[in-house]
């Protein structure tokens, strides 16, 4: 599911800032946002963005330039803030701002204002028909080569954050004994995708797979005696199945390298298994059957966070105060603990929670990692 990065919501609360005269916070979802007072009402349609959006430099926006401007990237960086003490995350304006928000993002050009936005509801995503982009923060170690062009199999990696999707899965875990799901230890690191396909044996970041010899290939190859195509080639004819992996490539020169690590690692969180390597046929393996895949083929997982550690859903807690709850348990939650070499103080990016049957999931960020920019 691609990420709604603009979309219609509607202002679920309103909180007041201690000591601010004219600023206040309004809720979307479960995002808090900096908004000047008086501006919005408990139920007001607006338009919002997520953390991660990158918006254009037109005229409508300009008030941004001293909280959000990259230079670096020409755009508008939507990021996590603080303001008096308050965390801000996101960007809120008046539904009543789209259409002239539409004409400028596309310079007036003809371009007719789309009918199916002329009445937006709650819900409607906006992100292609006002060209928002998301920010990927740059990866390369070095040259990654000419790009593969090759549909891509199985799903991109990009787990919805818990402030979008409370309402509608955490009910499933507060209901649910503590064996039936199981949370993992967010990576700072890069996507790694790897898979056996019909046509073609495929290695390459979030988005490409790459032709050339780079850090994605190198990596992934280090695991395996004879390199990763024979050892895929060879589990498909003797078990049948062809099988893809999902993982976090981390180490030096990828995000400061968090972890600590001495060379660069693959931790794998999802894997896929398809009896025909074709398109849209692969399926996503529950818990154990990733941890068997990954023993037989000899890689590392993410770090599993132990039955002691785990999060204590409570039944009777509202879907609000349990997020407030989540926000806070990440918070703690130190690398050092999982990774020997990593910095004492460095917190991690965050928990990843999910069903055992992999049918439910959802990440909890850290809002102090997100405050430190990830370092």
């Amino acid at each position: 599911m691609s990420r709604k990065l603009a979309s219609v919501q509607k202002i679920k609360a309103i909180k007041p800032i201690e000591g601010a005269d004219k600023i206040e916070i309004v809720q979307v979802l479960n995002w808090d946002c900096v908004a000047k007072k008086g501006e919005y009402q408990v139920g007001d349609e607006v338009i919002y963005f997520e953390i991660d959006s990158l918006l254009p430099d037109i005229p409508m926006l300009e008030w941004l330039k001293g909280s959000s401007w990259s230079q670096k990237l020409n755009k508008y960086k939507i990021s996590t803030h603080k303001f008096r003490g308050q965390i801000s995350q996101g960007l809120v304006m008046p539904i009543k701002d789209l259409k002239e928000l539409y004409n400028q993002i596309n310079d007036n050009n003809g371009i007719a204002y789309p009918i199916d936005i002329m009445a937006p509801t709650e819900g409607t995503d906006l992100t292609e028909i006002l060209n928002i982009e998301k920010y990927e923060p740059p990866v390369s170690n070095g040259p990654l080569g000419d790009l593969i062009h090759h549909e891509w199999y199985i799903p991109k990696t990009d787990e919805e954050r818990i402030q979008v999707c409370a309402a509608d899965v955490l009910p499933t875990y507060m209901n649910s004994e503590q064996g039936d799901w199981y949370s993992s230890i967010k990576l700072d690191g890069t996507s790694c995708t790897v898979g056996l396909f019909d046509d073609a044996f495929l290695i390459g970041g979030r988005n490409q797979f790459y032709k050339d010899e780079n850090m994605y290939t190198t990596t992934v190859n280090k695991y395996f005696e004879n390199g990763a195509k024979e050892k895929f080639e060879n589990y498909k004819a003797i078990n049948g199945v062809y099988v893809a992996f999902q993982g976090e490539l981390c180490g030096p020169g990828i995000q400061g390298n968090k972890l600590g690590l001495k060379e660069k690692e693959w931790f794998i969180f999802n894997a896929f298994v398809s009896k025909t390597g074709k398109n849209g046929s692969y399926v996503k393996c529950d818990l154990l059957y990733m941890l068997k895949l990954c023993e037989e083929f000899g890689l590392k997982h993410v770090p599993l966070i132990d039955a002691e550690d785990k999060f204590k859903f409570d039944p009777e807690e509202t879907v609000d105060n349990t997020v407030e709850k989540l926000l806070k348990y990440v918070d703690d939650i130190k690398y050092r603990k999982y990774f020997t070499d990593a910095s004492p103080n460095q917190i991690a990016e965050g928990v990843v929670f999910r069903t055992e049957d992999m049918t439910h999931s959802f990440k909890v960020v850290s809002n102090k990692f997100l405050l430190k920019g990830g370092e």
